[in-house]
């Protein structure tokens, strides 16, 4: 019996009450079906799918059992791990590097009475502080940016959102767009300001710098681990204050107005580019899966992710399609049966898989375990690194003869993926990360992902069109904190490279999370905060010198919406599984874009929202 026939009997069974339809014989006569009412389908799911699904069962369930299931003790480790042990380091790095050179500056004293001897010992003590102070100052500076990004940007996005929504909330004129973009503009501000005077105090209730002698290392710890903590709160709380009045001068000087899109007539004389854009498929890796956010609720399976790549395949047999865009949220979890079911889905796609370009979302990276939100991963635990391996496997078995990294040194464009992943006795590193989950292999891993965003799709041409895949996830091992974003420094910086080393070529800009909230004020608190890219001010600030040829395409929200910042073009798009927010909820579609490329400028010309059908014309 095929697949279409199971389910019309098994819905023949439920029309009536009974049992699936069904056939048989027993002593030469026919039986008649039973009339007993199925207690239940199992295909339809139980409340195992609803474990961490609010709608399914109630956030009051989901924070219990968050709070019963969590991992205390794994949680006590990866807090040394992630915030003790950087806070340390960045405490007492500048502290070891100052008491050191003053040591090292008494002993050159001492012997510079002859000058050779003193010139020598200088040259010495140069040469080891040079050797000593660069690697501890690399550890510092990316300490003090995890700890950023761990308390200063959530703190400053939780500030931002919650004045502006109580901003939001007070009458005004009509024209909600307008007045909504000027009174988030005013949070932003007002949030900066509250927070660089935190930093301030902050500093100021813990004093000036402490320097530990080195012999108290051994002799005595807990007054070193003192003073570390103490010049971490310093530097911190400084560090806060630099941070927030570089956001206030950021939002005292932006003129990127926020506002919806509309079309506009294509330029002249341009190039036509056809792109199909999808987001948030969350492949299920079971044919009856239930999805972790909707549980019950939602669709089960991946019939209409397998329906919208017929659909793709479908347009593109009819008039081509230049590029397929997937903003993250390709699995559901980031399991191995849900890559294995995505690829097994393309496929069955062969005129389109080579031309779709995916980068990860936070469910595809960032989810410890579907089951249990209360899971806490450690930082070096080789289940982090299978999901960053999973997603790498699959992008590099699509693309990976096509994308190029970014040499970081240079930010001139580097190896393609397929070479990267095939350096040296790397290939072996990662087959024993899969097969075993090795040390070595999650240490290979976490190296190649340090190293492979952004990833870019080079122009064919100078005056042709390319695509740059950012990496927005946060660094996440905590399935309840899962959804934040952040695109770090040495992204951002990759990026302003690139975009300045190709000035006629237009951009298709990828990242999974939003960069701007929305125009409306009807979206949950939680959601602006738990959701958000926490640096996204940063990202537009890049991308702002660049706006007329790049368009951004991101995901996350499941929201469809197309506007502008500024001059900046962004286009959200629908979950193809669970649709969009408000009356298209578990509707799913995507969009066709329509661009024109002219003197280098790129030009949203149309945007069509498709519908995910069952049977595709």
């Amino acid at each position: 019996m095929t697949d279409r026939h199971e389910r019309r009997a098994y819905a023949a069974g439920e029309a009536s009450g009974g049992a699936p339809a069904a056939t048989g014989a027993h002593d030469g006569h026919r039986r008649r079906p039973s009339a007993v009412r199925r207690i239940w389908d199992l295909r339809l799911g139980d409340a195992d799918d609803n474990r961490a699904s609010p709608p399914g069962r109630g956030w009051r369930g989901v924070v219990v059992a968050l709070a019963l299931d969590f991992n205390y003790l794994t949680a006590l480790i990866g807090f040394v791990a992630l915030v003790l042990l950087p806070a340390l380091l960045l405490g007492l790095a500048p502290s070891l590097m100052l008491t050191y050179g003053r040591q090292k500056i008494a002993a050159a004293a001492v012997v510079g009475s002859h000058p050779v001897a003193a010139v020598v010992s200088l040259a010495l003590l140069l040469a080891a502080a040079y050797w000593i102070g660069r690697p501890l100052f690399r550890m510092a500076r990316e300490s003090l940016w995890h700890l950023q990004h761990t308390f200063v940007f959530p703190m400053f996005v939780a500030l931002r959102e919650t004045v502006s929504a109580g901003l939001e909330r007070l009458p005004g004129p009509a024209g909600a767009s307008a007045r909504l973009d000027r009174r988030r503009r005013l949070g932003a501000i007002v949030a900066s300001l509250l927070l660089a005077g935190g930093g301030l105090g902050l500093a100021w209730s813990v004093g000036v710098l402490t320097n530990p002698v080195l012999a108290d290392l051994l002799a005595r710890p807990g007054v070193v681990v003192q003073a570390g903590l103490r010049n971490a709160a310093l530097l911190l709380g400084l560090s806060t204050t630099a941070s927030s009045l570089y956001w206030l001068w950021q939002e005292l000087t932006r003129r990127r107005p926020l506002r919806d899109w509309s079309p506009g007539p294509p330029p002249g004389g341009g190039t036509t580019i056809r792109v199909a854009h999808l987001s948030d498929l969350h492949v299920v890796g079971e044919r009856y899966g239930c999805r972790m956010e909707c549980g019950t609720h939602g669709p089960r399976g991946n019939d209409c992710v397998r329906f919208a790549l017929q659909q793709l395949q479908a347009m593109h047999a009819a008039s081509p399609l230049d590029c397929i865009l997937v903003t993250g949220d390709v699995t559901d979890a980031g399991t191995r049966a849900e890559w294995a079911e995505f690829v097994d889905l393309l496929r069955a796609c062969p005129g389109i898989r080579k031309r779709m370009l995916f980068v990860p979302g936070n469910h595809d990276v960032n989810i410890v375990d579907r089951t249990n939100t209360g899971r806490v991963d450690i930082p070096w635990s080789a289940s982090h690194a299978l999901r960053r391996l999973r997603f790498v496997l699959a992008l590099d078995a699509m693309q990976g003869a096509r994308l190029h990294l970014v040499d970081h040194s240079s930010g001139a464009l580097g190896t393609s993926l397929r070479q990267h992943l095939r350096a040296g006795d790397r290939p072996a590193r990662l087959r024993a990360l899969a097969r075993a989950g090795t040390f070595r292999g999650r240490q290979e891993m976490a190296a190649v992902w340090e190293d492979l965003f952004p990833l870019v799709l080079p122009p064919r041409g100078q005056r042709s069109w390319g695509a740059i895949l950012l990496e927005s996830n946060a660094r996440s091992h905590f399935s309840a904190t899962n959804a934040i974003g952040v695109v770090g420094p040495r992204q951002l910086a990759a990026l302003r490279a690139v975009l300045g080393r190709f000035p006629g070529s237009a951009w298709l800009l990828l990242l999974h999370h939003h960069v701007v909230e929305y125009p409306t004020g009807t979206t949950a608190l939680a959601d602006r905060i738990a959701l958000s890219l926490m640096n996204a001010p940063e990202v537009l600030h890049a991308l702002a010198p660049h706006a007329s040829r790049v368009v951004v395409f991101h995901g996350h929200r499941h929201h469809d919406w197309i506007g502008r910042a500024g001059d900046v073009v962004l286009c959200s798009a629908p979950s193809v599984a669970l649709g969009s927010v408000g009356p298209d909820l578990y509707q799913g579609s995507f969009h066709l874009n329509e661009l024109a490329m002219s003197d280098g400028a790129l030009h949203l010309v149309s945007s069509e929202r498709v519908p995910v059908q069952a049977h595709p014309a």
